[in-house]
């Protein structure tokens, strides 16, 4: 989807698991500027038009419920066949091999990579944290930081625009000329038409 104002640069949404539209925004104003992409989890609060499922049994459940006629509904290849091939739902390669949370705000974000000049991300927060006690907690937040910054300079082209970010990034993603932050105010007003 292009933005409204006609520039033919390509846009999209990426909402976090955690992202709350602020209830003095409408979600059409969000999806007036760019199509919204983002987990099973964002569909309520955000009306997400492109959701991402990554696991067999909630995305049994989402099709129980005709989530696939509601919006675009995307799965990986290898549960797609598992799911008995199911109609108006969209695959995806790939699967991850090290664990790793929030894995479907990742898959969105990598899938909005190619066909996007710009990414306005909503929810995300990339603040330094303290190191968890726990080994596997600390092992999926470092894997998580990785793929954002892999996804982030695989893409040079693409502009990251983090959107009402809740303070200074991590040192090893602001280092990117090509993530850059605004405010949803902004966003609103500079792209809507």
């Amino acid at each position: 989807m292009e933005n409204s104002q006609g520039s033919g640069m390509k846009t999209n949404w990426v909402v976090a698991d955690a992202a709350v539209i602020p209830p003095d925004v409408e979600i059409s104003a969000l999806k007036d500027i760019a199509a919204i992409w983002g987990s099973w989890r964002t569909w309520r609060g955000c009306g997400t038009d492109n959701v991402i499922c990554n696991e067999v049994g909630p995305a049994r459940d989402l099709l129980k419920r005709r989530m696939n006629e509601m919006c675009n509904m995307y799965v990986p290849a290898a549960i797609y066949a598992e799911l008995d091939r199911p109609q108006l739902v969209k695959i995806y390669q790939g699967q991850f091999t090290f664990e790793i949370d929030r894995k479907e705000e990742l898959i969105a974000m990598q899938l909005v990579a190619d066909q996007s000049d710009i990414v306005l991300l909503l929810g995300f927060d990339w603040t330094e944290k303290p190191i968890s006690n726990d080994r596997l907690t600390a092992h999926r937040a470092l894997n998580y930081q990785r793929f954002v910054k892999d996804v982030i300079s695989s893409n040079p082209t693409v502009q990251w625009i983090l959107v009402d970010h809740p303070g200074m990034v991590l040192k090893e993603l602001a280092q990117f000329e090509n993530l850059t932050y605004s405010s949803l105010e902004e966003v609103i007003e500079l792209l809507s038409g």
